[in-house]
């Protein structure tokens, strides 16, 4: 039972192993840190505390990470005091360290040395010897410098830590290595007998419960709704606990019914009958299972989910860290990104392998608002070899990790996948994804069917026999990557009409960051339009997101003005994001969902794929995407996005619906008017339907309308015309047609 956080802390940096030698063997002087001794916030990050002493620059602005790279290469001692009352005299005090970033050495009054190694597994000492009831106690944590692991560009096979790769660099992302105490420290108090373990199940129309003790105790349980008890139970520490629910209220993803939580308080007594140990969860009760895509060969895995017997269409996205110092994300932050994401009608989130596994605000959170969660264990592909290391330090850590996140996530209802990791490939062949036969994936596929067998895990994303899309390989895409740039004003629609993937969980579409942000992040000389090929600022930003030379510019033509700019970039994103979400839904249940790279990013770009930025700020994407899958929407096929004057333009609308199994509406009124540059009618359909392109415009829009009598649903295109002497899109179009857009 936590009786004390531990938050008024001390930090100092070192020159490596002088924090734990103490004094010089030469002098015995007392060696002394590098930096003055600063107050320090933990949870948190040693560049935030850093930076709020003024002993650094803001990393995120211009290039000034650059000249924080000394940070993780020096050791830093937290160190902090505190008072344990001497009523707990007689109760077991336990001292616990749930984030440690990355390797330390933690000290504790008189009590000997403990190291520990990985970012993952939790710290948990018993100090009832050493403590000084009633009097300072002293803790201090050295933190060693950061490992030299690879970042996006490296050898995964050779990869030897459980470190969150993207502090490295990666496309998204500067090197800015995170160091430091990034998840709570804490007292507890307990008796005999201490819960280490937990694991909820409703199977069967019974509520279970059942936990690893140590010690000998009898546990005793409660399941409650809205303050009511429903069910109790009781049994030795050793047994399952079954708690009949009657009519169980169940719990739904986002956009297919409401997600009630019941509480379920445990306490455990020790052999002399004193409460030694209790603990709380919040509950969802559903049925989950998986099926095959329809028209899946044996082959393929079962990526359909299956929610209180109904199939869910994936609505997914794609998150990395919420930033470079994950230990300064605080729940409210969480709940900003996450209120953003339910209210775009997402049900599922992938937690990519180069990041982290996600707080516990994170999976709260996701159970209250219906949001899936798709948790991948920590490794990630590489670019120079993407096979999964086999090191056995790593594989002692990665197992290490997995037990610990099997233990504590299963019990979150909105968890739904687990994965070995992000894009690991066979060693045969770069591009042939990882299968259950690798010894890294079975190691934790055997970790994950032990503590959790009612979840599927997937061996990494993507998975089957291919790892990127390929359309003239219709049978071998099942669950595919890519790709992550327009496709151009032809090539992008060609694409997605012809995309034969069972599940697309990443993929996207780049775009410039808000006008706002780049104030903020830019100085004044960069805030014009440029490329990342002339301006360094820019690279540093998002070197390889640059739309302007290989999108912008052959559309629209030359663009000397930055707002302007950043308009015409984001609504191409969206505008390609848009599509490819509505052509795989039009395939459902064939495809059963769509995950876009990326939704949020974890440090300021001016250009990235995410659909929020940093500062989280929707980009206009997140509009498209938000009305992409509403739950009863009307989309339209088309083949390209610029036209000639005399060409014949081919529309085909289709009704998507929710509330029905095949995902396809029937019984619907559908019109489709098509207007001129001035909004005009120029002409009217009630289906499918071909018009020759006449007198438009350098513009024209497709206004797709459905009713089925109690819903209705409207959705506009803009398409440009174009020709020999009037080359480019119309830019100002672009820009009135997002000022008018409903948002």
């Amino acid at each position: 039972m936590i009786f004390q956080y531990l938050t008024d802390w001390q930090l100092a940096g070192f020159w490596p192993y002088t924090a734990i030698w103490g004094r010089s063997v030469e002098t015995g002087a007392i060696h002394g840190g590098i930096t003055p001794s600063i107050p320090a916030k933990v949870p948190g990050s040693i560049h935030m505390d850093l930076l709020r002493a003024g002993l650094i620059e803001d990393p995120y602005y211009e290039l000034n990470s650059l000249k924080c790279e000394w940070v993780p290469q020096r050791w830093w001692m937290y160190r902090t005091t505190c008072v344990i009352p001497e009523e707990l005299c007689g109760r077991r005090i336990r001292l616990v360290l749930r984030g440690i970033d990355y390797k330390a050495h933690i000290f504790f009054n008189q009590m000997p040395k403990v190291e520990h190694e990985g970012m993952y597994t939790h710290t948990t000492l018993d100090v009832t010897d050493y403590v000084n009831f009633g009097g300072d106690n002293t803790v201090q944590v050295v933190i060693e410098s950061a490992p030299d692991e690879m970042g996006q560009i490296g050898y995964t096979s050779q990869t030897f830590t459980q470190k969150a790769r993207f502090n490295y660099k990666w496309d998204f992302s500067t090197r800015l290595i995170n160091l430091g105490l990034y998840d709570s420290v804490y007292f507890e108090a307990v008796g005999g007998a201490t819960i280490e373990s937990s694991h909820i199940r409703w199977l069967d129309g019974k509520v279970t419960y059942a936990a690893e003790v140590a010690g000998e105790g009898k546990l005793r349980a409660k399941l409650s709704y809205c303050g009511k008890t429903v069910a109790e139970s009781e049994g030795c520490a050793s047994c399952t606990l079954e708690m009949p629910a009657a009519n169980p209220k169940l719990w739904n993803p986002n956009g297919y019914g409401g997600q009630p939580l019941y509480e379920l308080s445990v306490e455990l007594y020790d052999k002399s009958g004193t409460l030694s140990d209790t603990k709380t969860f919040k509950v969802g009760l559903r049925t989950l299972s998986y099926e095959r895509c329809e028209g899946a060969n044996g082959e393929s895995l079962p990526y359909v989910v299956r929610v209180n017997g109904k199939r869910i269409y994936l609505k997914g996205v794609n998150i990395t860290p919420l930033d470079h110092m994950y230990g300064t994300v605080t729940r409210e932050r969480y709940d900003k990104m996450l209120t953003l994401a339910k209210n775009a009608g997402v049900n599922l989130i992938r937690v990519w392998g180069g990041g982290i596994i996600e707080s516990e605000d994170f999976y709260e959170l996701c159970d209250c608002y219906g949001i899936m969660v798709w948790q991948e264990f920590i490794q990630s592909s590489s670019g120079i070899d993407n096979t999964p290391s086999e090191r056995p330090e790593f594989l002692r850590l990665c197992a290490a990790t997995a037990e610990t996140a099997v233990r504590e996530k299963r019990n979150h209802v909105s968890l739904t996948f687990w994965s070995g990791g992000n894009e690991l490939f066979d060693p045969s062949d770069k591009w042939i994804p990882a299968t259950y036969a690798n010894k890294n994936i079975a190691m934790l596929k055997e970790i994950a069917n032990r503590l959790d067998p009612d979840r599927l895990m997937l061996p990494t994303s993507a998975s089957g026999p291919l790892g990127n899309i390929d359309a003239s390989r219709p049978e071998d895409n099942h669950d595919v990557h890519g790709p992550w740039k327009y496709a151009g004003v032809e090539g992008q629609y060609t694409l997605y009409n012809t995309s034969p993937s069972q599940l697309h969980s990443e993929f996207g579409n780049d775009g410039m960051t808000n006008y706002e942000s780049l104030l903020t992040i830019l100085a004044p000389a960069n805030r014009k339009v440029t490329t990342v090929a002339e301006n360094f600022t820019w690279r540093h930003h998002g070197e390889w997101w640059d739309t302007y030379g290989y999108r912008e510019l052959p559309i629209f033509g030359e663009i000397d003005d930055l707002e302007l700019f950043v308009a015409l970039s984001q609504y191409m994103q969206a505008e390609g994001i848009r599509y490819a979400l509505e052509a795989n839904r039009r395939r459902a249940w064939h495809n059963c969902g769509s995950i876009i790279w990326q939704f949020n990013e974890p440090w300021p770009n001016v250009s990235c794929t995410s659909v929020i930025d940093y500062y989280m700020r929707p980009k206009f994407a997140y509009w498209f995407y938000r009305d992409a899958f509403k739950p009863f929407h009307i989309s339209l096929r088309y083949d390209k996005l610029a036209w000639r004057e005399g060409e014949v333009f081919k529309g085909t609308p289709f009704v998507h619906d929710d509330t029905r199994d095949d995902a396809r509406g029937e019984n619907c009124e559908i019109t489709v008017n098509i207007l001129d540059s001035a909004k005009n009618k120029i002409a009217s359909f009630g289906g499918g339907f071909e018009w020759k392109i006449a007198g438009a415009g350098r513009v024209f829009y497709a206004e797709c309308i459905t009713s089925d009598g109690a819903r209705s649903d409207t959705n506009t295109y803009m398409f440009f015309v174009v020709s020999d002497e009037q080359p480019h899109a119309d830019k100002q179009a672009v820009v009135e047609f997002i000022k008018n857009y409903k948002g």
